[in-house]
């Protein structure tokens, strides 16, 4: 008999046991799919990284929009920009982070992994074959669509937490004649030139409407700001530097960081060093902020008491003051770098509205104070996203466990990547993800580290799948619930690191 042609040696003893015939931890004995849920910062550093260190896998990337950049892609409104300081500025406008996404791909042929216009509308859990099957809505040039069914051994959600518009339920919104904007949908069309002359209400106060509203103010004939909740808003003149204990960030007027970097770029041995070096140095320092965030600590009444001189400096109107400093902990709610924002209110052509947006009729608004304003041309809705951690689409996983049932009341995970009975499944920015005061990008980076030791383990020993133990996952809860208790998140501000209903914080990592 030929070789090829007799039994292979027995691998099964008289008690059933079986020894695969494999070399043990060789990524050749199975090919793995993949799919990943998004193509923004977090799908982008995925499909790098699994290009680069997984061996025998298919990766594909379904994104809903035409194009790569998640949240730098569709919030681009006047001044959008991000707080994380690049190598030569402190501030990183919007347009320059999606270039530097851009270049990423086209560098290393990322978006051979990517199908745009394609929306994941189901996901569900097939026990028998350890797998996810999928339901991908594709949407084409002539705006038709159809559905596709695709499967996959590990399914990563990467679809971000700021991009999901929450619009307001205002009273008589949908009968305003003029034109509404959400600062996440913002228009090509809707520029400068469609500003000019206009009569505009901008609703909120948080990060979006700090930046819209120094961009839009030289333009418009009158800005009213409606500012219902209070914030921190930080002001540093460009040769403050960094300050440790204040927590401070630079305005948005982009400062040259230090003449030291000019010609840098030219010298490609010497920069990757210096630029990692420069950041370390720079993360480090922001971590060295955990003490000021527990209530009672003498670095958060130092810090308080700092902000509270930086803002009453920067407005000088008394009612600006009233209106706009908060009576709570410095990072209950997101801290801004607001020194533009503060002047811009102080500008003759702008308004600030210290109420709620009660009403909405054809041409005008009232405010929950009774004032109105008449002949208004647009209203810009500054008014954040939902940050339930609720999918927008049907997850389903073992036992028929829908991931928004598992996450109704209590949005828990475990380390802000897993969920019990959600096999093959990574979150990105889950509740409690991994990000406090540092880099956002740092904390995908380690996210991803962790799905490559779990896609190797899968592969490589050949299991059906990987998935967190409720008991394991109710233990880490309580520790971060127990180590936050005392921070300035329980103060009394209205915020989306923790539950509206009753105060339970569920997007901060209990650490640095």
């Amino acid at each position: 008999m030929d070789r090829d042609q007799r039994e292979p040696p027995p691998h099964t003893n008289s008690n059933g046991y079986f020894v695969p015939d494999v070399t043990y931890l060789d990524p050749g004995n199975r090919r793995m799919r993949i799919v990943t849920i998004g193509a923004g910062f977090s799908g982008i550093m995925y499909a790098y990284r699994f290009q680069n260190e997984l061996e025998n896998v298919e990766h594909v990337i379904y994104e809903k929009n035409g194009d790569i950049g998640g949240t730098w892609l569709e919030n681009r409104y006047p001044n959008c920009a991000c707080d994380g300081k690049s190598f030569t500025i402190v501030i990183a406008v919007n347009d320059s982070i999606w270039k530097y996404l851009d270049r990423v791909c086209r560098v290393w042929d990322l978006r051979k992994y990517m199908q745009f216009n394609s929306r994941v509308i189901e996901a569900t859990w097939n026990e028998d074959l350890g797998k996810w099957m999928l339901k991908v809505e594709q949407t084409y040039s002539d705006e038709s669509t159809s559905v596709l069914e695709d499967e996959c051994d590990v399914l990563i959600q990467a679809t971000g937490m700021l991009n999901n518009p929450k619009l307001p339920e205002t009273q008589g919104l949908g009968s305003f004649k003029g034109r509404v904007v959400h600062t996440a949908q913002w228009p090509d069309d809707f520029n400068a030139a469609e500003w000019t002359g206009k009569k505009i209400v901008i609703v909120g106060a948080g990060s979006s409407s700090i930046q819209a509203t120094p961009g839009m103010q030289p333009y418009a004939k009158e800005l009213h700001v409606f500012i219902r909740s209070k914030s921190w808003l930080a002001s540093v003149q460009p040769n403050y530097g960094f300050v440790r204990l204040a927590f401070l960030w630079p305005n948005l007027n982009n400062v040259i960081l230090t003449s030291e970097f000019k010609g840098l770029k030219k010298n490609k041995r010497v920069l990757p060093v210096i630029t990692q070096n420069w950041f370390r140095k720079h993360e480090s320092m922001k971590q060295e902020v955990w003490k000021a965030l527990f209530k009672d600590s003498l670095e958060q009444e130092a810090l308080r008491s700092r902000f509270q001189q930086i803002m009453r400096d920067e407005l000088e109107d008394e009612t600006l003051v009233k209106g706009l400093v908060p009576d709570f902990a410095v990072g209950c709610r997101r801290t801004s770098p607001g020194r533009a924002f503060m002047q811009a209110l102080k500008k003759p052509n702008v308004f600030p509205h210290f109420t709620a947006l009660a009403k909405v009729r054809e041409t005008s608004v009232i405010g929950a104070d009774g004032s109105e304003i008449a002949d208004i041309d647009a209203i810009v809705l500054a008014t954040g996203f939902d940050t339930t951690y609720l999918p927008r689409f049907n997850v389903v996983g073992m036992n028929g466990i829908s991931l928004r049932a598992k996450f109704t009341p209590n949005p828990d995970s475990y380390l802000g990547i897993g969920v019990p009975d959600f096999p093959n499944f990574i979150l990105t920015f889950g509740p409690t993800f991994p990000v406090l005061t540092g880099s956002v990008t740092a904390s995908i980076s380690a996210v991803a580290d962790y799905a490559i030791q779990m896609i190797k383990k899968i592969q490589a020993e050949d299991l059906l799948y990987v998935c967190p133990r409720q008991d394991i996952t109710d233990q880490f809860n309580e520790h971060c619930q127990t180590m936050l208790h005392g921070t300035v998140w329980e103060d009394h501000c209205n915020s989306w690191y923790k539950r509206p209903s009753d105060g339970r914080i569920t997007a901060v990592w209990p650490g640095i």
